[in-house]
């Protein structure tokens, strides 16, 4: 059953003690420059090594790294590679109708008959028809789950509550390939999700399915066999808002408070399921008669951790003030107590694509802020050069930072060593 949170607006009462993140600037947390592992680049088409971008989807590419592992999903080429950290191309899931022709990897079925067990372990191809496969994560048991489409219309469901078509579900696929119950809303073989922003599978092996529509965010947590925990719908019009702006939003004719959901993260240890929010905050003025909105100023960003069960605000931080010109860090993920916080080194409004369209090697920034806002570490990011966008960007398990980097010949796998 969701727990309902529709027409309740969450505040942030009390003073809250943290310090502003980016206005702070102490000796102690100058910014260090890190060493980029440069691991291996992998080229453009349709062969089974390569990714296919011919559809100019931003959100084509997706990637998650287990134990220095790849595994990248090409959603246009649709298919996923098991890379080793050197390139090496060790498992494959593919769409015949993509890639009919194989010629480095051969299906098991193929090769069982001339190969033992032990031999062909680990490296397999498995052919598997998607429908529009977007989102991926893998487990500690490298079992790969990945948000797909159905395949059958009639499948698909309406939400009268969110006003939006459920037609996604979570793929799984185990030891060779082998594919398992999908998962719905319910679990093994439920009904479907409306569109998947995420997967995460965390910690503990339990999995973080995050869903949503223009009115509503599905937060789902499934146990290791898939059966689900709890299920959580947050109304994006009641989304966490801060003391310091509640008025705003309530109590002034004229002005709103508008709520950007940056960044959701899952994370769960033992029996507790906390889900983190990202949340940029934007001050409206508009016209009460046509709504017309004549200005819109930004009004600061937070981070908030909810009870991923009940939707309880449990922690909540400031990490950029309204008036400041430093860019809107992205929370990339969550590690060990710390929020990895990255953002461009110029001031709001440059973006990641203005400098890596000069052919130039740029910078970011990484700051790694633990839970009271005190920053522990700032690390610059070089990019190399002739990189034209950041594919993905993620933060392993472990804490190593790697992305996805697309140039005009290929895209290349890198990492960096900061800790």
């Amino acid at each position: 059953m969701d727990t309902a949170m529709n027409g309740y607006t969450f505040r942030i009462l009390g003073t809250v003690a943290v310090s502003l993140i980016l206005a702070s600037c102490q000796p102690a947390r100058q910014i260090k420059s890190v060493v980029r592992s440069d691991l291996f680049s992998i080229g453009y088409g349709l062969s089974e090594n390569q990714v296919d971008l011919s559809a100019g989807e931003d959100d084509s590419i997706d990637i998650v790294m287990r134990e220095g592992i790849f595994h990248i999903l090409d959603g246009s080429g649709k298919k996923v590679m098991k890379l080793s950290s050197y390139g090496d191309l060790l498992a494959l899931l593919y769409d015949p109708s993509r890639s009919p022709d194989l010629e480095i990897m051969k299906p098991a079925i193929q090769v069982a008959g001339r190969q033992t067990k032990a031999e062909i372990q680990g490296r397999f191809a498995a052919p598997i028809h998607f429908v529009a496969p977007g989102k991926i994560a893998v487990d500690t048991n490298q079992t790969i789950y990945v948000a797909d489409r159905v395949a059958n219309p009639a499948a698909r469901i309406y939400d009268t509550q969110s006003g939006s078509c459920c037609d996604r579900i979570v793929r799984r696929f185990g030891a060779q390939g082998l594919e398992l119950p999908y998962l719905g809303q319910e679990g093994p073989g439920g009904s479907p999700f409306p569109y998947i922003i995420s997967i995460d599978a965390m910690g503990n092996d339990t999995l973080c399915i995050v869903s949503g529509s223009e009115s509503a965010i599905l937060v789902h947590h499934f146990g290791k066999t898939g059966n689900l925990l709890s299920s959580l719908r947050l109304s994006r019009e009641s989304l966490p808002l801060p003391s310091s702006l509640s008025g705003l939003a309530t109590g002034v004719k004229g002005i709103r408070i508008h709520a950007n959901l940056d960044k959701m993260l899952g994370s769960s240890a033992g029996e507790t399921f906390e889900i983190t929010l990202k949340i940029d905050y934007y001050k409206e003025s508009f016209d009460p008669e046509s709504l017309v909105i004549s200005r819109e100023e930004f009004a600061g960003s937070w981070i908030f951790t909810l009870d991923g069960a009940n939707g309880r605000t449990l922690r909540s931080l400031a990490i950029v003030p309204a008036d400041t010109d430093a860019a809107i860090p992205e929370l990339i993920g969550e590690n060990s107590g710390l929020y990895y916080l990255f953002s461009d080194m110029g001031t709001i409004g440059t973006t990641v694509a203005a400098d890596l369209a000069s052919n130039q090697q740029s910078s970011r920034m990484l700051q790694l802020v633990d839970e009271s806002g005190k920053v522990q570490l700032r690390y610059r990011i070089d990019l190399p050069k002739g990189v034209s966008e950041i594919a993905a960007l993620k933060v392993s398990s472990a804490g190593q930072i790697y992305a996805v980097l697309k140039a005009d010949e290929n895209i290349r796998l890198v990492w960096w060593s900061y800790r």
